[in-house]
């Protein structure tokens, strides 16, 4: 029996390409296998807007309601409400099914509540276990929903806190900056910021994890495994990937004379060289993404942009040329996306 491949924008292409498709039948197929929404798609997406946005709302409500009542609440009340939530929300996620709407929105409130479990029992019990530990036990506790789930948002969240791990070993453990902890109680989140953008090698490891996470989930994706056919992990994932070496490429166009401390080296430009070079080709030839062409083209420009602005000497006309060199690229960029989309819908 062969195996059922749910349609995208891909597998239509290739089919159309082979039965030489006339551009209104291919328009057609787009409608009859759903890649084009109707008015009872949108409907049902305003209504998953809806349920999620109202579940984040109560639970931000129940959340600002214990933190402003928090001191008063004793150790084993504080564990007791925690994991009461946890067991709710995956109770809820199996009697709802991990199918539907609801079920996934309770899983993914219960991955989340984990992480608050484990750093109100760092707080309780004064672990003094450095941040990275908790991000990383949390990645591990959540995996297995990750899996039994599903869904692109897990999947997220266990990236993001896989991410942060990297940071913060990095910044702690491996290259910690001078004065670390003063300046982590004085900046928190900026030194890890700060690290990240101006340290080479720290932006070399998260590129490889986000890239690999992104080549592993679009090879699923071609394989035809449902539930990885969305555009949003990808989107992310990839728009994560260019940032982090965009910037500090940029940063080293713009300060040519920086010293060699700062850890700023060759290889983001040629990381972001190679991230662009192939994201233009893939998500133009085998996975239709206009998104994420937009984001490639976008750290073209700015890497054009700040070539200039090094280049040119700083008076006015330098600033309105500068001008000019930004409307030309937004709108070759422009006219490039649209024939690219016009391409997509007339099948060869």
């Amino acid at each position: 029996m062969p195996r059922k491949i749910p349609a995208s924008y891909s597998h239509l292409q290739d089919s159309a390409e082979q039965l030489h498709l006339s551009a209104d039948a291919y328009r057609r197929a787009l409608e009859l296998a759903g890649l084009k929404p109707t008015r009872g798609d949108w409907r049902q997406h305003i209504d998953r807007f809806l349920l999620s946005a109202g579940v984040i709302l109560i639970v931000a409500g129940i959340t600002a309601f214990f933190a402003w009542n928090w001191p008063e609440l004793g150790h084993i009340s504080k564990f007791a409400i925690i994991q009461a939530g946890i067991l709710v929300a995956v109770l809820g996620a199996w009697r709802l099914g991990l199918d539907s709407p609801g079920g996934r929105v309770a899983l993914a409130a219960a991955a989340f509540l984990v992480g608050t479990l484990l750093a109100v029992f760092g707080q309780v019990y004064q672990t003094g276990a450095d941040p990275y530990g908790l991000f990383l036990a949390w990645a591990a506790l959540i995996l297995p929903w990750a899996v039994i789930g599903r869904q692109a948002g897990i999947w997220l969240l266990w990236l993001v806190l896989l991410n942060l791990t990297v940071i913060m070993y990095y910044t702690q453990v491996l290259h910690p900056p001078e004065g670390w902890w003063q300046l982590a109680q004085l900046l928190g989140p900026l030194v890890w910021l700060g690290t990240t953008v101006t340290d080479s090698t720290l932006a070399a490891y998260l590129f490889v994890l986000n890239i690999a996470s992104l080549a592993v989930w679009e090879f699923r994706a071609r394989r035809g495994t449902p539930w990885m056919q969305g555009t949003l992990f990808p989107r992310l994932v990839a728009l994560t990937a260019l940032v982090i070496v965009l910037i500090p490429t940029v940063i080293i166009i713009l300060a040519a004379g920086l010293d060699e401390k700062t850890g700023l080296s060759v290889i983001s430009p040629v990381l972001l060289l190679i991230a662009v070079a192939a994201a233009l080709y893939y998500y133009r030839h085998r996975r239709q993404d206009l998104f994420i062409l937009t984001c490639s083209l976008f750290a073209v420009i700015m890497v054009v942009t700040s070539l200039f602005i090094n280049a040119m000497p700083g008076d006015g006309g330098s600033l309105l040329i500068l001008a000019m060199l930004v409307i030309v690229q937004v709108a070759a960029a422009a006219w490039w996306l649209r024939l690219v989309a016009l391409g997509w819908e007339k099948p060869a």
